[in-house]
């Protein structure tokens, strides 16, 4: 199956569907295809809106594990599960998911400050392909699983 998404913003930037494994209640996050990230993961402060709480005796912290332009810094470790939606029969109130990826944890770290997750190549391996097409609008995505 072949999924087209436009970038969000311009941007290799989708639009995903995100269950939480403690509530088993489901979100919308935005997330950037990100091929130098070798793991998925979100900023910390996503956490709380996910209903989770990073100290949370449940909660695996692992201290400076993660690597990046801030340099390393610790990550909560948290159940989720992350599925692309289909964008050609998704609609606002009612979701058709086209996709799920075998990922049931994923970090939150700390240092990670920006207003979306990052995909990383842990799901994007998953994939059959996938492709970013530079256009006037910025960019489209294919996407085959």
């Amino acid at each position: 199956m072949e999924l087209i998404y436009p970038g969000i913003g311009g941007q290799p930037i989708i639009a995903v569907a995100v269950k939480c494994g403690l509530t088993n209640k489901g979100y919308y996050v935005n997330m950037l295809l990100d091929t130098g990230a070798e793991q998925t993961c979100f900023p910390a402060a996503f956490a709380k809106e996910f209903g989770h709480d990073n100290a949370h005796p449940a909660v695996e912290i692992h201290k400076n594990s993660v690597q990046g332009i801030f340099g390393f810094s610790d990550s909560y470790i948290h159940s989720l599960q992350i599925s692309l939606l289909d964008p050609n029969k998704t609609r606002e109130r009612k979701p058709v998911i086209a996709w799920t990826s075998p990922l049931t944890r994923a970090p939150f770290v700390e240092k990670l400050d920006c207003v979306h997750g990052l995909i990383g190549m842990d799901v994007m391996r998953c994939w059959k392909s996938f492709g970013f097409e530079p256009n006037k609008h910025g960019v489209k995505i294919r996407i085959v699983i």
